[in-house]
C-alpha cells in the first residue's frame, strides 16, 4: 500500500476491513509514541480516504475500527482539533462520541472547540 508502506505487513495479514483498521489503530497510537509525525498524517489521511468510500463495509470499518476509539485515547484525543476542521469533527461528532457516556461526550466536545480556537489562534 502506497499510502502506509510501514504497514505493509498488517496489510497482507488481515481480511477484512474491519480487521485492518482495528490493526491500523494500534499502528496509529504506536506513531504517536514515536512522535512520527508524517505517519501520523498518513493515517488520518488514509482514514479520509476510507471515510468517503462508497462501501459500507470500508466506512464502517474505519468508524468502528478507528475514529470511534480517537476519543478514548489522551494524547491524541488532544491531537484531534490539529487534525479535524470543524467540519470533519461535526460530521464525524456521532462517530467520537460512541464509547462515552454523555457527560464525557459533552465534555471532549467543550475541549475539541476550545483547542480549535487555540490552535487556529496560534496558526494566524
Amino acid at each position: 500500500m502506497e499510502e502506509l508502506p510501514e504497514c505493509r505487513r498488517i496489510i497482507e495479514a488481515v481480511d477484512n476491513p474491519m480487521a485492518l483498521w482495528i490493526d491500523l489503530s494500534c499502528a496509529c497510537e504506536d506513531a504517536y509514541k514515536k512522535q512520527d509525525e508524517d505517519l501520523i498524517r498518513r493515517f488520518y489521511d488514509f482514514a479520509r480516504w476510507c471515510w468517503k468510500s462508497p462501501s459500507a463495509d470500508v466506512r464502517t470499518a474505519v468508524a468502528c475500527g478507528f475514529y470511534e476509539h480517537l476519543p478514548m485515547r489522551p494524547v491524541i484525543r488532544r491531537d484531534m482539533p490539529r487534525r479535524f476542521t470543524r467540519g470533519a469533527f461535526i460530521e464525524l461528532r456521532e462517530v467520537f462520541r460512541y464509547h462515552l457516556s454523555p457527560e464525557d461526550a459533552a465534555a471532549f466536545e467543550r475541549e475539541f472547540f476550545e483547542a480549535e480556537k487555540k490552535f487556529v489562534k496560534d496558526v494566524l
